[in-house]
């Protein structure tokens, strides 16, 4: 893996040809080992091991996608990536309906995240064994985050499934609008119970230059006391500008259909703005999560605008950078977000994949990604 990085971050080929080397040796041990699940699940080291190796190799096929001249939304949908994901839905099924399974360990809790985060990215229905957290480690917070997340995978399912059919069902399309409402209720009051550690200072900076720009989306910024804490609320943000967007693309269903009650008509004004306030939150953390300036930058500094021109100045550390990779991925494919604001997302996205050497984001600012 180390390999396969170094050889984008640094275009230096002769890695590259080695770790397909090595990348191509281990695809047939895990092979071998995938065959006899049923022997590995029994061993929690083993089970690790396994895990661990597939989290790889995915990982190699997505630091190594580069687009050839046949590049298409197609080609992602096709990633074989996929196929190692779709091996470790094999292997923790086959653990989780184990007669003798023992308590999940943490690479089971991320595998299972990785997997719900795949079946949206690819349309597909979670399957009910796989929908409680708490029996694959969840508690506290994350368990809460994750309640939410897996009814917004399946409800983006079924509102694409509806999309799909010649005729449309305007009652279903009201049945799952007040599905989204309920989940951005819950959204909110999972928020709601964020540490007051955690929260967050917002700073409207002198229209200097123009906007925006590499890592700014506009003068206002939020800042945050450690860049976790602003992860946590980007998810916040990102799950919400989510959810909005399904409420939005149902109630415009609903609208075409001429359906459209006074009641629709106030939900779609409501959800719009809503949707348009995420986008702008979300932007507005980037620049903290990255580590370009912390809340001390704020006291320290004589004036805001000095401040921003420093903090641009600061390199992004790879690690900071990997804090915002899955929300900035679903704001570059969320299809009813305007297409400048969209562009500046696809733009820090393809910045953070050049900074972490996976090849796969390098290509969020082509034009060629598809939409959820």
């Amino acid at each position: 893996m180390a390999l396969a990085v170094f050889s984008q971050t640094h275009r230096h080929k002769p890695t590259a040809i080695e770790a397909s080397r090595r990348y191509q040796s281990l695809l047939g041990i895990v092979q071998a080992q995938v065959g006899q699940v049923g022997r590995c699940i029994s061993n929690e080291a083993d089970l690790d091991a396994c895990l661990l190796a597939i989290f790889f190799m995915a990982r190699y096929e997505t630091v190594m996608f580069w687009p050839t001249e046949h590049f298409s939304p197609v080609a992602l949908a096709l990633m074989q990536a996929w196929s190692h994901h779709d091996g470790a839905m094999a292997v923790l099924k086959t653990w989780f309906q184990s007669s003798d399974r023992k308590p999940a360990t943490f690479l089971v809790k991320h595998t299972r995240r990785g997997l719900i985060k795949c079946s949206l990215l690819r349309n597909l229905p979670l399957p009910d064994w796989l929908l409680d957290g708490s029996q694959f480690g969840e508690v506290g917070l994350e368990l809460g985050y994750d309640r939410h997340i897996v009814r917004v995978v399946n409800l983006h399912y079924d509102m694409k499934s509806l999309l799909a059919r010649t005729k449309l069902n305007i009652t279903e399309a009201e049945i799952l609008n007040d599905e989204a409402n309920r989940l951005l209720e819950q959204l909110d009051e999972w928020a709601a119970k964020f540490p007051q550690a955690w929260s967050f200072r917002q700073h409207d900076f002198p229209e200097f230059g123009a906007w925006p720009r590499k890592h700014f989306f506009s003068p206002t910024l939020y800042t945050f006391d450690k860049p976790a804490y602003g992860a946590a609320w980007a998810l916040y943000f990102a799950a919400r500008m989510l959810t909005s967007s399904i409420s939005l693309r149902l109630l415009g269903l609903i609208h075409d259909d001429g359906s459209s009650s006074p009641l629709h008509r106030h939900q779609l004004l409501d959800s719009s703005q809503s949707f348009q306030q995420m986008i702008e939150s979300l932007a507005a953390t980037v620049p903290c999560c990255l580590g370009l300036f912390t809340a001390s930058d704020h006291h320290n500094s004589a004036d805001n605008q000095s401040m921003t021109l420093a903090s641009t100045k600061r390199l992004v550390q790879p690690h900071l950078a990997t804090l915002l990779v899955w929300c900035l991925t679903l704001a570059c494919i969320i299809p009813v977000m305007d297409q400048g604001q969209q562009a500046w997302f696809r733009s820090e996205l393809a910045e953070l994949g050049r900074l972490t050497g996976t090849g796969i984001l390098e290509t969020a600012e082509t034009g060629q990604w598809g939409s959820l």
